[in-house]
Protein backbone atom coordinates (compact mmCIF):
# COMPACT_ATOMS: atom_id res chain seq x y z
CA UNK A 1 0.00 0.00 0.00
CA UNK A 2 0.89 3.71 -0.58
CA UNK A 3 2.27 6.10 1.98
CA UNK A 4 -1.25 7.98 1.53
CA UNK A 5 -3.52 4.71 1.99
CA UNK A 6 -1.30 4.10 5.47
CA UNK A 7 -1.87 7.82 6.86
CA UNK A 8 -5.74 7.22 5.67
CA UNK A 9 -5.90 3.77 7.82
CA UNK A 10 -3.53 5.41 11.03
CA UNK A 11 -6.47 8.02 10.84
CA UNK A 12 -9.07 5.95 10.85
CA UNK A 13 -7.93 3.34 13.82
CA UNK A 14 -7.41 6.68 15.72
CA UNK A 15 -10.66 8.14 15.39
CA UNK A 16 -12.65 5.09 15.41
CA UNK A 17 -10.43 3.01 17.68
CA UNK A 18 -9.99 0.33 15.66
CA UNK A 19 -7.50 -2.39 14.22
CA UNK A 20 -5.58 -1.77 11.22
CA UNK A 21 -6.74 -4.96 10.11
CA UNK A 22 -10.32 -3.90 9.77
CA UNK A 23 -11.43 -2.95 5.84
CA UNK A 24 -10.99 0.94 5.14
CA UNK A 25 -13.99 1.54 2.92
CA UNK A 26 -16.65 1.26 5.80
CA UNK A 27 -14.76 3.58 7.33
CA UNK A 28 -14.85 5.88 4.74
CA UNK A 29 -18.30 5.92 4.19
CA UNK A 30 -18.70 6.84 7.92
CA UNK A 31 -16.35 9.65 7.67
CA UNK A 32 -18.34 10.72 4.19
CA UNK A 33 -14.19 10.63 2.76
CA UNK A 34 -14.63 11.86 -1.06
CA UNK A 35 -11.57 10.48 -2.86
CA UNK A 36 -9.10 13.22 -4.30
CA UNK A 37 -10.04 12.40 -8.25
CA UNK A 38 -13.53 13.58 -7.38
CA UNK A 39 -12.73 16.08 -5.23
CA UNK A 40 -10.42 17.89 -8.27
CA UNK A 41 -13.48 17.03 -10.39
CA UNK A 42 -15.66 19.08 -7.18
CA UNK A 43 -13.75 21.74 -7.44
CA UNK A 44 -13.79 22.40 -11.56
CA UNK A 45 -17.64 21.79 -11.77
CA UNK A 46 -18.34 24.36 -8.85
CA UNK A 47 -15.97 27.02 -11.20
CA UNK A 48 -17.99 25.71 -14.18
CA UNK A 49 -21.25 26.74 -12.37
CA UNK A 50 -19.63 30.03 -11.33
CA UNK A 51 -18.74 30.61 -14.85
CA UNK A 52 -21.83 29.80 -16.35
CA UNK A 53 -23.66 31.93 -13.65
CA UNK A 54 -21.70 35.31 -13.28
CA UNK A 55 -20.22 34.76 -10.44
CA UNK A 56 -16.24 34.15 -11.18
CA UNK A 57 -13.82 36.42 -12.33
CA UNK A 58 -13.81 37.23 -16.56
CA UNK A 59 -10.75 35.75 -17.12
CA UNK A 60 -12.41 32.73 -16.52
CA UNK A 61 -16.03 32.67 -17.51
CA UNK A 62 -14.86 33.87 -20.85
CA UNK A 63 -13.03 30.06 -20.69
CA UNK A 64 -16.10 28.76 -20.75
CA UNK A 65 -18.48 29.58 -23.68
CA UNK A 66 -21.95 28.21 -23.61
CA UNK A 67 -23.65 26.92 -26.36
CA UNK A 68 -25.83 29.32 -28.82
CA UNK A 69 -29.34 28.27 -30.03
CA UNK A 70 -29.33 26.65 -33.39
CA UNK A 71 -31.87 28.15 -35.62
CA UNK A 72 -33.72 24.59 -36.17
CA UNK A 73 -35.04 24.03 -32.30
CA UNK A 74 -34.08 20.88 -31.20
CA UNK A 75 -33.80 18.88 -27.99
CA UNK A 76 -30.54 20.01 -27.29
CA UNK A 77 -31.62 23.99 -27.61
CA UNK A 78 -33.67 23.72 -24.64
CA UNK A 79 -30.83 22.60 -22.26
CA UNK A 80 -29.46 25.78 -21.52
CA UNK A 81 -26.69 24.06 -19.46
CA UNK A 82 -24.84 22.73 -22.44
CA UNK A 83 -21.60 23.92 -23.13
CA UNK A 84 -19.89 24.89 -26.50
CA UNK A 85 -17.59 22.31 -28.00
CA UNK A 86 -14.41 23.54 -27.66
CA UNK A 87 -11.82 24.00 -30.69
CA UNK A 88 -9.89 21.09 -31.52
CA UNK A 89 -6.63 19.49 -29.12
CA UNK A 90 -3.63 20.09 -31.07
CA UNK A 91 -1.28 18.74 -27.97
CA UNK A 92 -2.54 15.74 -25.56
CA UNK A 93 -1.88 18.21 -22.44
CA UNK A 94 -4.52 20.30 -24.12
CA UNK A 95 -7.17 17.72 -22.41
CA UNK A 96 -5.69 19.18 -19.37
CA UNK A 97 -6.61 22.91 -19.59
CA UNK A 98 -9.55 24.21 -17.96
CA UNK A 99 -11.30 24.85 -20.95
CA UNK A 100 -11.34 21.32 -21.80
CA UNK A 101 -12.04 19.37 -18.60
CA UNK A 102 -14.19 22.01 -17.44
CA UNK A 103 -17.16 20.78 -20.81
CA UNK A 104 -15.75 17.16 -20.33
CA UNK A 105 -16.55 16.69 -16.48
CA UNK A 106 -19.80 19.18 -16.76
CA UNK A 107 -21.68 16.99 -19.45
CA UNK A 108 -21.37 14.25 -16.99
CA UNK A 109 -23.61 15.55 -13.98
CA UNK A 110 -26.97 15.06 -14.20
CA UNK A 111 -29.09 18.13 -15.49
CA UNK A 112 -30.68 18.24 -11.88
CA UNK A 113 -27.26 19.29 -10.36
CA UNK A 114 -26.71 21.79 -13.41
CA UNK A 115 -29.93 23.51 -13.29
CA UNK A 116 -28.91 24.36 -9.50
CA UNK A 117 -31.29 27.36 -8.35
CA UNK A 118 -27.63 29.05 -6.24
CA UNK A 119 -24.06 28.04 -5.48
CA UNK A 120 -25.09 26.47 -2.06
CA UNK A 121 -27.78 24.04 -3.42
CA UNK A 122 -25.31 23.17 -5.97
CA UNK A 123 -22.69 22.18 -3.90
CA UNK A 124 -24.45 20.02 -1.63
CA UNK A 125 -26.08 18.49 -4.84
CA UNK A 126 -22.42 17.95 -6.47
CA UNK A 127 -20.85 16.98 -3.13
CA UNK A 128 -23.72 14.40 -2.91
CA UNK A 129 -23.17 12.70 -6.10
CA UNK A 130 -19.40 13.03 -6.45
CA UNK A 131 -19.75 11.12 -2.33
CA UNK A 132 -22.02 7.78 -3.87
CA UNK A 133 -19.79 7.72 -7.07
CA UNK A 134 -16.81 5.53 -5.59
CA UNK A 135 -19.14 3.44 -3.37
CA UNK A 136 -22.17 2.23 -5.95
Amino acid sequence: MSGCVWRLTDCKDLIFGTRSWRGVTKMRKELHFIPVRFRVEFKISLLTYKCLNGLAPSYLSELVPTRKPGERSSRLDADVTQLEKPPKRRYQTTEKAFTFCSRRIWKTLPQSIREAGSVDVFKRLLKSHYYRLPYD
